[in-house]
């Protein structure tokens, strides 16, 4: 890969802040870390212990961007391949190092220089063209919710499934998951909130909980989504967003 100097060195500036700078100094390399990250206690390698996956942004600032193609695919592997950023490794570190913030710059330096995973872009652009990572269309979310609306209705005949309803207490979101490949966990959310009986609504067009823009590390197509789902909530004036893990 051909690297733009230009465009590393500005993000790697637009990244830095005193307290990146000071998590990269002072990191001691102790490997308390490890004892809360689930990759390595699945396996338990030196390459999933939390410290070593900011090696790769440590070398960048030590050599101010001046580092042949190696490091930087090296970087996106370690930031994208071996963490969540769940942030459990924060909780072990002695010095309360926010290593979940470190993959999450070094990601966007990825992103900066076209190395974000194809699977992961794409499902970005799904998110930024549909409203939801996995391209399911405005119609099939209603027509899905339609379905099971009427499957609950056999059970509880008073069961509703509001849409766009202004003014209700609650936005419900949901993972896409839940609406293409299982429209059974939509069943028993309807129905425990009927049950409670919660007043709620959802939206046709901003209900995916996820975001696939802050988990890339793209800080800017991150906003554009979160702000999708918060105007639909100030638009229909509800009380509170109910969302996904």
């Amino acid at each position: 890969m051909t690297i733009d100097t230009q465009t590393l060195s500005r993000t790697l500036a637009d990244k830095a802040g005193a307290r990146l700078e000071m998590w990269l100094s002072i990191c001691s390399r102790c490997g308390m870390c490890a004892e809360g990250c689930h990759y390595y206690a699945s396996n338990p390698r030196p390459e999933h212990v939390p410290a070593f996956r900011v090696k790769p942004l440590v070398d960048l600032y030590k050599k101010r961007g001046q580092v042949d193609a190696t490091v930087l695919e090296t970087l996106r592997d370690v930031c994208y391949g071996t963490c969540t950023m769940c942030q459990r490794c924060t909780m072990y570190c002695p010095h309360g190092i926010g290593i979940a913030a470190l993959v999450h710059a070094a990601r966007g330096v990825a992103v900066a220089m076209g190395l974000t995973p194809p699977g992961l872009a794409k499902g970005l652009e799904n998110a930024l063209e549909f409203g939801n990572n996995l391209g399911v269309t405005e119609d099939d979310f209603l027509e899905t919710v339609e379905w099971q609306l009427e499957e609950l209705q056999e059970e509880m005949p008073f069961a509703r499934a509001p849409m766009d309803k202004e003014g209700a207490e609650f936005l419900l979101t949901f993972h896409p998951r839940d609406i293409k490949f299982y429209p059974q966990n939509l069943f028993n959310y309807l129905k425990l909130y009927n049950a409670a009986g919660i007043d709620f609504t959802m939206s046709s067009k901003a209900w995916d909980s996820t975001n696939l823009g802050l988990f890339a590390g793209d800080v800017a197509k991150a906003s554009r989504l979160a702000a999708n789902v918060a105007d639909t909530a100030e638009r229909l004036k509800v009380k509170a967003l109910i969302t996904a893990e």
